[in-house]
């Protein structure tokens, strides 16, 4: 087979494992966006091509409402899109147009119903905790900044020097995985402080208090399992959890919670209970993990478990390092559980992880998809995070694993690369194509 017919043949299996997975997992994604209110007064196209527009754009990675747009004026790529999505490919013009004038409740709330979606097919239920608990990751990250208040509600900080920067930050929770999937449940946009510029932690805790009144009207019987970082060991984050009736697990370091450190100090050796892993690795290399767990430490009337596990990779051809990881827990640390408890506490970073994937390797999502709206700006974001979800499917599933085993050098980056080229260079055909997506069998993930 040429380069360019391999090439071709990624592109076909990136652009026909899309449909299989919105086939399979989105289904009614048309008639739900249908079901938005439609601020337009004239219509020249239906609302769910505009809106599956806005997010097609992050499904293909275009980086921006220009590329995309250029892919557009191409003839056959328009085609394409028709004959695979059964709607016409809208300008991003118009795109932005309803972007900036529908509701960004109602985008957000779309994106919730398509989460509720997969928790009713059960696509993620291998994933939790115990068997019991959906793990879900909370962490901030910035989106935008700008040298003025351009909307009106930019959170600033002024430097030393006088100078005042502008910017949107925000809190997502997102339900994590043990294959390091990230879904987006619940957006917060971070605000100034009562003190009327940005503080990390001041607004990031405020932010999380509106976040979990929201996630728990939203999911009101979800079992929940918070991770977050150190910035959250305090009394306030433990005792909304408690209210909502989650359990959590929190990053714990030397500066926090003094009281809970002397505590732990001044215990008798006959309280801490210890444990050894040794789990092989490649080139006669393994990792050695020791376990330190304490269970029922009194921290102003609220009980809580100790995990400490350092672990140590050692290898011939290396030199040892000695990683520690430590976290305090409302879930009761026994020897079934401590391990799950300190790899539950790590898959944090996957949240971290996906901040990364989205700003760096295609969505693009630090770019200012609407620089005069808000409004808009919130609504690319929650495209951008339905998207997400998504290709997450697609990159994940094991229908596309030999394509990236065959050739290391393989990226994500590049089947998606690949794929704009398919839509592009070759005439899709429908009848295949519909008769691959309606196959019933079922989505395998790595």
């Amino acid at each position: 087979m040429s380069k360019c017919a391999q090439e071709f043949s990624v592109g076909k299996q990136v652009c026909f494992q899309i449909g299989k997975v919105i086939n399979s997992h989105f289904p009614n994604l048309e008639e739900r966006i249908l079901a938005l209110t439609d601020p337009r007064m004239r219509k020249e196209y239906k609302l769910s091509e505009l809106i599956l527009g806005g997010i097609m754009m992050s499904v293909f990675n275009s980086g921006s409402r220009n590329a995309f747009d250029q892919d557009r004026k191409d003839p056959l790529f328009s085609e394409n899109y028709t004959r695979v999505f059964k709607l016409k490919l809208p300008s991003c013009d118009a795109i932005d147009d309803v972007m900036r004038a529908i509701s960004t409740n109602e985008l957000e709330q779309l994106k919730c119903q398509v989460l509720h979606s997969l928790l009713a097919k059960r696509v993620l239920h291998k994933f939790r905790f115990q068997n019991q608990y959906f793990m879900i990751s909370v962490d901030a990250t910035g989106i935008a900044s700008y040298s003025s208040d351009y909307c009106g509600e930019c959170t600033s900080k002024t430097s030393k020097n006088g100078n005042t920067t502008y910017f949107h930050h925000v809190l997502e929770a997102k339900l994590v995985t043990t294959n390091d999937m990230a879904f987006s449940i619940g957006t917060e946009w971070i605000r100034n402080s009562e003190q009327g510029e940005y503080d990390k932690q001041d607004c990031e805790l405020n932010a999380f208090k509106r976040l979990a009144a929201k996630l728990k009207k939203e999911f009101p019987r979800l079992p929940i399992l918070i991770l977050v970082d150190a910035l959250y060991a305090n009394e306030p984050f433990f005792k909304i959890c408690i209210e909502h009736g989650w359990e959590f697990i929190v990053t714990f370091k030397d500066g926090n919670l003094p009281s809970v450190h002397q505590e732990i100090d001044l215990l008798p050796p006959s309280a801490r209970k210890h444990a050894e892993r040794l789990i092989p690795g490649a080139n006669k290399s393994f990792k050695k993990q020791n376990y330190t767990y304490i269970d029922n430490i009194d921290y102003k009337g609220i009980a809580l478990s100790y995990v400490k596990c350092e672990e140590q990779i050692q290898s011939p051809n290396a030199e040892d390092k000695i990683k520690t990881f430590t976290h305090l827990s409302s879930i009761k640390a026994c020897a079934k559980n401590y391990e799950r408890i300190s790899c539950s506490g790590r898959l944090r970073w996957v949240i971290e992880n996906s901040f990364d994937y989205l700003k760096n390797h295609g969505y693009n999502m630090k770019h200012k998809y609407s620089r005069v709206s808000f409004t808009a700006l919130r609504n690319y974001y929650q495209c951008m995070m339905i998207a997400h979800m998504i290709n997450q499917f697609v990159e994940k599933s094991k229908d596309l694993q030999p394509a990236l085993k065959k050739d290391s050098k393989m990226t994500i980056k590049y089947l998606w690369k690949r794929l704009c080229t398919f839509f592009l260079e070759v005439d899709i055909d429908s009848v295949e194509y519909d008769h691959f997506v309606r196959k019933r069998n079922q989505i395998r993930l790595a």
